[in-house]
């Protein structure tokens, strides 16, 4: 009864509150959550109808699907803190279904709470009603404990049950490896078991990758990465869901040990960096042969052999905005770190500095010159780099331009694709003919029907059509989708990306940084900003909701104008300080002071 009057007290009293500014956030983890009660529609529902009770405004409603509460780094979640801590103070509260669709996290969810209650914005949870004392901050303490305890204990039973499905054979979901596919197995009690199976059209070409990293095409020796994406893109073959193969799926494709039909699971711990489990924790279970054992190793040895010494930088662990994307021009290509200084006042500023500078002070560069990048101010550089992507790449125009030359290449690209359907549509239609003239010949007794030969020519022929008929619905499937081009989509992305990049935390504006920049190359007298046309492509979300993505690794082979062309082949140049001039390209500056460059797009553009 007690509880009951206290929340009738509470419905009371939030009722007489003045109109408040809300923010919703409401998250699902799991396909079988978004089928019940606390599926995102569910959740919303009951938010929207308490707001309108309460006569709150809605000033944002954040959405997350297939995101853990473990995880304090998703998207949605910290857009809506970086929006409720701005500093305006214009947000009065962050209502959620229940604490657990925030938070699985004790500490985390006090952490959160504490850095909401410095800019005066309440966390309220619509299925466990607090008071606003230090009881209810008590209770709320509690219910985080029960939440992590319950998540934790989930964790292990699932993996439980996970590691007891490995080792019967069975396929625990996930990614499924290119080569293979899920058939269903058997069914225990009500779950549905599945296995992997041979996918013939992705087996091909797996086999044909080994084959060409090994023996090559006949013309030459063993191709590396590049060269056997070029071959398999240049012939009509694309990935699984219809895009060009690249230097990184080719590698990754021939270093997958599953294809020697013994795969692992539980082998990396995801929370912990992605480092290797203990032996005892590894399940290994069988799995279909595609590549022998020996072709496999003999693969290996050539990569080995090949294998670059330098490692990506790893951005997610970079406390500033630059972290990891930042580097220096020297014959190292040192990336940039965060250091501090104090001036002979007492005044702390912070800056980038070469790693290498800081381990060794000055070092040389192949030509004998020192590094001249000692010192960047953190302030001006960062300035710099997000005043260029907003005045010249987060454009409407500017963004309508790259992904017009996008669709304009793949369009292009997909021609190479449609020639291949209409040379597997053509061995269709000429097994089925064949097929055709052989069944009118038996009927007509112009052939023999008990020739014991015929039964061959006819397996023969219909495995001939049928293998055709798979490749042809394969490749129709994994066709390229076209581009939609969507001035209103585009307006809104680029104003979306504009904000995020100037407000909010360090963190949030980071991940949409680095999901358009590939690097920030520094000289001592430029800033280049690189990054691919893609990454636009891929960051502009439906709608034009913009979306961070996972962080690939940039390899900077060629750091030099004179060897790498191509990061000059895409570029449009800002002069903020100083003219800047374009020419052959090589850049030259009247002057010594720092400028910056961004290359995007398809073409040069003088400033």
């Amino acid at each position: 009864m007690a509880r009951k009057n206290l929340q009738i007290e509470t419905s009371s009293h939030e009722a007489s509150q003045p109109r408040r500014n809300v923010l919703i956030y409401i998250r699902v983890s799991t396909e079988k959550q978004s089928n019940n009660l606390l599926s995102l529609d569910s959740q919303e529902t009951s938010l929207l109808t308490r707001c309108k009770r309460d006569g709150d405004h809605i000033a944002g409603i954040f959405r997350e699907e297939g995101e853990t509460a473990t995880n304090m780094r998703r998207p949605a979640f910290e857009q809506m803190i970086a929006r409720a801590t701005d500093g305006t103070r214009t947000i009065d509260a962050i209502l959620v279904y229940s604490f657990s669709r925030a938070f699985r996290n004790q500490v985390e969810q006090e952490l959160t709470v504490q850095t909401l209650r410095k800019h005066k914005v309440e966390l309220i949870s619509h299925a466990e009603p607090l008071a606003k004392d230090d009881t209810g901050d008590m209770f709320r303490k509690f219910i985080g404990i029960v939440n992590e305890y319950q998540s934790k204990e989930t964790g292990r039973s699932t993996m439980r049950t996970m590691k007891a499905n490995a080792q019967l054979g069975y396929s625990n979901g996930g990614i499924i490896p290119y080569g293979y596919k899920s058939v269903a197995a058997e069914i225990i009690g009500s779950k549905q078991k599945k296995k992997l199976a041979v996918e013939p059209v992705e087996a091909e070409v797996v086999i044909r990758a080994f084959d060409l990293a090994k023996n090559g095409d006949g013309t030459s020796g063993p191709l590396g990465t590049k060269k056997i994406a070029e071959w398999l893109n240049g012939r009509g073959y694309r990935s699984r869901n219809g895009a060009l193969f690249g230097t990184g799926t080719i590698h990754e494709m021939l270093t997958r040990r599953a294809y020697t039909g013994v795969r692992n699971f539980n082998e990396f711990d995801r929370r912990n960096d992605g480092e290797r489990k203990a032996p005892s924790e590894i399940i290994e279970y069988e799995i279909p042969v595609i590549v022998d054992q020996a072709t496999f190793e003999a693969v290996q040895a050539l990569l080995v052999s090949r294998r670059p010494k330098s490692r990506g930088p790893r951005l997610a662990s970079a406390p500033s905005l630059l972290g990891g994307l930042v580097r220096c021009d020297c014959a190292q290509s040192c990336a940039l770190t965060t250091a501090t200084g104090t001036s002979r006042t007492g005044v702390i500023y912070s800056y980038y500095k070469c790693t290498h500078a800081i381990k060794k002070g000055q070092h040389k560069q192949g030509s004998g010159a020192s590094c001249s990048n000692r010192k960047i101010a953190r302030p001006v550089i960062e300035k710099l780099v997000v005043e260029a992507l907003l005045d010249q790449l987060l454009q409407p125009e500017r963004v309508a331009s790259i992904l017009t030359t996008l669709k304009a290449r793949r369009d292009d690209r997909q021609a190479t694709a449609d020639r291949r359907l209409v040379e597997l549509a053509r061995q269709v239609t000429d097994a089925e003919e064949r097929l055709s003239r052989l069944y009118a010949s038996i009927e007509a007794g112009t052939i023999d029907g008990t020739d014991p030969t015929l039964r061959d020519r006819v397996s023969t022929l219909k495995t001939t059509r049928d293998r055709a008929r798979e490749a042809l619905d394969y490749t129709r499937k994994s066709s390229a989708v076209p581009i939609e081009i969507d001035p209103v989509a585009i307006d809104r992305f680029t104003r979306l990306m504009r904000e995020q990049l100037v407000s909010g935390d360090v963190a949030a504006r980071k991940a949409y940084l680095s999901a358009i920049v590939d690097a920030i190359i520094v000289t001592d007298r430029t800033i280049r900003i690189i990054g691919s046309n893609d990454n636009i492509m891929a960051t502009l979300g439906p709608d034009g909701q913009p979306r961070t993505l996972v962080r690939k690794s940039v390899q900077e082979w060629c750091p030099w104008p004179g060897s790498n062309q191509h990061s000059f082949r895409n570029s449009i140049l800002r002069d903020r300080i100083c003219p800047i001039l374009c020419v052959s390209g090589s850049i030259r500056f009247p002057d010594n002071r720092l400028s910056a460059l961004a290359f995007f797009g398809s073409q040069i553009t003088h400033t």
